[in-house]
């Protein structure tokens, strides 16, 4: 296949003011790409979540050349097609210091390029949609001489950046209604950048949705059971927060066996569709065997086509998952889900320590759903030794008292802002 890399790249290079203009919200891991650093910057994150737009700006400023090779006029590359498309990049930008590599994973032989160009003291950022490809070639290639990156959809903080709210320590009556609305919207919407700049948000996730499963997963790992894999893809769409049964799923699509069930969602987990909490155990065997698995964003709901309020006490888990786990990547503890003697939603582990337990329910007006939490969290702080506990509501705000252990109960925004400001 004849390729004109010299027009490829030149056409590229002209997208990338488009790219700049498209608008720009500060990102939470903006301050962890490091572009002078001697390591591979390596940013990873589902489609569309902003790692190409991250990767540009903070990259303005230095003499950098790009190549964007989710563009199908650069599938197949082998080696030597590699070195003629090195050979038009210094055409297209003279001697450059660093270079952008967009969605590395479409490349087989990218390691070898990349080692060929660090050798040659050039700065490398790599931005990739295949968690699982990039760390293990990563690792095994590499040879430690990278650092990743993942870039999730906007958070609420960065929803609000998004939005131009200023946020702020102390809210009175007017700014707290505010902010309950902003996180009403977040829930419907979601945090894709693109959706967020005015997208029709259904047909853009659906189809966004679509691309994904097919070329990041059916097309990577040749998948000859097509319908059956985005028919599982869809039902985990609509029971998200919830536990997973890989023989239930068996039975269910007539697969022949568990272990097609696991290789399909880790093909999804893979892709960022799906992220999956285990169980907490000390039995590491027990903590493997169980998942629950979340959305990656919240906008995701659209895909099952249910009822979005029928979902509403799942979603608001969803999303405190999602910041938990953002968290634990920036502050290196573990997050898990507990059920034995009771269930609690979230185990917060740290040095071989339960540091806290999280519950999350839309409201607890009804006394069934009060006692249900308080006692579910009391159990567990006995068996697991933790006393740090905390219950996620909409938008109530207290602290109880039960069976000599104080219980933090806030509402989601003030907690959410919590989070706003340790990130800053």
């Amino acid at each position: 296949m004849e390729r004109n890399f010299l027009q490829i790249i030149t056409e590229q290079r002209d997208e990338i003011p488009v790219i700049k203009a498209s608008g720009w919200v500060a990102r939470e891991q903006e301050g962890a790409v490091n572009i002078n650093s001697r390591l591979v910057q390596i940013i990873s994150g589902i489609r569309r979540s902003g790692k190409s737009t991250l990767a540009h700006r903070v990259l303005t400023g230095t003499n950098y050349g790009y190549v964007n090779f989710d563009d199908e006029r650069l599938t197949g590359l082998d080696a030597g097609s590699l070195n003629l498309l090195l050979e038009a990049l210094y055409a297209v930008y003279g001697k450059f210091t660093h270079l952008l590599l967009d969605e590395i994973q479409n490349v087989d032989s990218w390691h070898l390029f990349v080692n060929r160009l660090l050798r040659n003291n050039i700065k490398i950022i790599l931005t990739g949609s295949n968690s699982k490809l990039l760390n293990r070639e990563s690792a095994s290639q590499l040879t430690g001489r990278y650092s990743t990156i993942e870039l999730f959809p906007f958070s609420f903080c960065e929803f609000l950046n998004s939005k131009g709210v200023k946020i702020i320590k102390s809210i009175t009556a007017r700014d707290k209604g505010i902010l309950f609305n902003h996180f009403n919207e977040y829930m419907k919407a979601g945090g894709f950048p693109e959706v967020l700049a005015g997208e029709d948000k259904k047909i853009y996730l659906l189809n966004l949705f679509e691309a994904i499963v097919t070329r990041d997963i059916i097309y990577r790992h040749n998948i000859r059971n097509v319908r059956t894999l985005k028919e599982l893809a869809i039902l985990l769409s609509g029971t998200f927060a919830g536990e997973i049964s890989y023989n239930r799923l068996k039975n269910i699509f007539a697969l022949g066996s568990e272990n097609t069930v696991k290789n399909y969602i880790t093909y999804f987990e893979e892709a960022w569709l799906f992220l999956s909490l285990p169980k907490f155990s000390f039995k590491k065997q027990e903590s493997l065997r169980y998942r629950k698995i979340y959305l990656i964003d919240p906008g995701f709901t659209v895909i099952s086509g249910k009822d979005f309020s029928l979902n509403f006490g799942r979603l608001l888990e969803n999303i405190v998952f999602l910041q938990l786990i953002r968290d634990a990547r920036r502050l290196d503890y573990e997050v898990y889900y507990y059920k034995k003697n009771c269930e609690v939603d979230f185990v917060i582990y740290h040095n071989r320590k339960v540091i806290e337990l999280i519950q999350v329910t839309i409201t607890l007006e009804d006394s069934k759903t009060l006692k249900r939490e308080v006692r579910s969290l009391v159990t567990a702080s006995h068996d697991l030794n933790a006393t740090k506990l905390t219950i996620i509501t909409m938008r109530e705000e207290q602290e109880l008292t039960a069976d000599g252990l104080k219980i933090e109960v806030k509402p989601v925004t003030g907690w959410m802002l919590e989070k706003c400001k340790k990130a800053e």
